[in-house]
């Protein structure tokens, strides 16, 4: 019988307030101590960092304790502008609440890496930001465990031999080794959301707003087989002897080592796979077929047909680069896939609206009014904002 996994999830506001006590000289709690160690373990860089604190601390016990406060002030900076740049800090606070500020703000870049701030746009009526890094993993047991790019989880499970780490936006998932015990775990992106993955075999998936993928945490026997509902990127690690097999609505994809996406929302009346690199297979009701880089198999839910056509992947495959590539395409698809990302509702004042057609590429991390402003200005079309509802109506309506 298997051990329940060990489920440990850390914040970042915890680990920077345990810092900040620790950078400040005031005593830690052996609870914070262990969360302190624990968020050690997660990665090389914090333990660099967690060490580079102390060290901090140390060099200024002996000074007097308020020149030793604008001391360690300086020394955190030093430490956070050599790993993330320039940070502007607020010297007109107290240097006591200086430091636990700036130790906060260490440990948010340690944590979470860069990230995009995005150009904050003309705001007309409303401002809807865009999705950001958030997921949740569903254990075997129902257990639920909540994904943010603030936090940093730790699963174990001695009888699997697992070891799973989150970093920034990625679960990772240790080295495959043999074991026959199958396990399966899913994560589930809402809309608005986004969140990456590296399975057990070192094949990475990013998964788009709506998405979810079901998976083993070791793939056992002769294929690597994963289902898919939504939208996902998937570049496999190669394995001539076990083949990858996507398994998304009424098509199966099946690769031994490649780049694809594929693009399968129940709403959705087709299933589309499009390929990057390498070679796969698409086998459906009807039969199978065989692409190559640069093209696209859709398969028709109503019809079972598919077809095949050669394509611009980046119109397709942008999206995970943090950009939006458009071509001719009409305002209903544009909106549908814009509606996922923000979380919003779209209405049409006129059905015909939604055939005009637009070009061009959009920052994927823009607030939302920046991007229907550029539409604004190409088409006799806009965009009223109410809450998280979009209505599209005509310029002359």
């Amino acid at each position: 019988m298997s051990k329940r996994p060990i489920i440990m999830s850390m914040k970042e506001n915890e680990i920077d307030r345990i810092l900040a006590d620790l950078v400040a000289g005031e005593r830690i709690s052996a609870e914070d101590r262990q969360i302190l160690e624990n968020w050690k373990e997660v990665s090389g860089r914090n333990s660099r960092f967690e060490r580079e604190m102390r060290e901090i601390a140390s060099s200024g016990a002996k000074l007097h304790h308020r020149r030793k406060n604008e001391i360690v002030f300086e020394q955190v900076e030093q430490v956070v502008r050599k790993r993330r740049g320039r940070v502007r800090l607020m010297r007109q606070l107290s240097v006591a609440a200086g430091i636990a500020l700036f130790v906060g703000i260490a440990a948010y870049f340690m944590l979470a890496g860069e990230r995009q701030t995005g150009t904050s746009a003309r705001v007309v009526t409303a401002r809807i930001m865009p999705g950001s890094v958030r997921a949740e993993l569903v254990l075997p047991r129902g257990e639920v465990v909540h994904l943010d790019s603030t936090t940093q989880v730790v699963l174990a499970a001695d009888s699997l031999n697992l070891r799973v780490m989150s970093d920034e936006s990625t679960l990772i998932y240790g080295a495959e080794e043999k074991n026959e015990q199958m396990e399966y775990h899913t994560i589930r992106v809402p809309r608005g959301g986004e969140y990456n993955l590296q399975l057990a075999d070192g094949s990475k998936v990013y998964l788009n707003a709506g998405s979810s993928l079901r998976y083993p945490v070791r793939f056992a026997g002769e294929r690597r087989e994963v289902v898919l509902t939504g939208e996902g990127y998937f570049e496999v690690a190669k394995d001539t002897a076990r083949p990858f097999v996507v398994k998304a609505g009424e098509i199966d994809v099946r690769v031994l080592g490649t780049a694809f996406n594929v693009n399968a929302y129940p709403e959705r009346e087709t299933v589309a796979a499009t390929l990057v690199e390498g070679s796969v297979q698409v086998n459906y009701k009807a039969g199978q077929q065989v692409i190559r880089p640069g093209m696209q198999l859709v398969y028709d839910k109503q019809n079972g047909k598919a077809e095949v056509s050669a394509v611009d992947t980046e119109v397709y495959t942008s999206w995970k680069d943090g950009y939006y590539y458009f071509k001719r395409e009409p305002l209903e698809n544009i909106m549908e896939v814009l509606s996922r990302w923000y979380d919003l509702n779209v209405f049409y004042h006129n059905q015909d609206l939604k055939r005009m057609e637009f070009g061009g590429r959009l920052k994927r991390y823009d607030d939302i009014s920046y991007l229907l402003k550029k539409m604004e200005e190409t088409q006799d079309v806009e965009f009223i904002i109410k809450g998280n509802t979009i209505t599209v109506q005509r310029k002359t309506d």
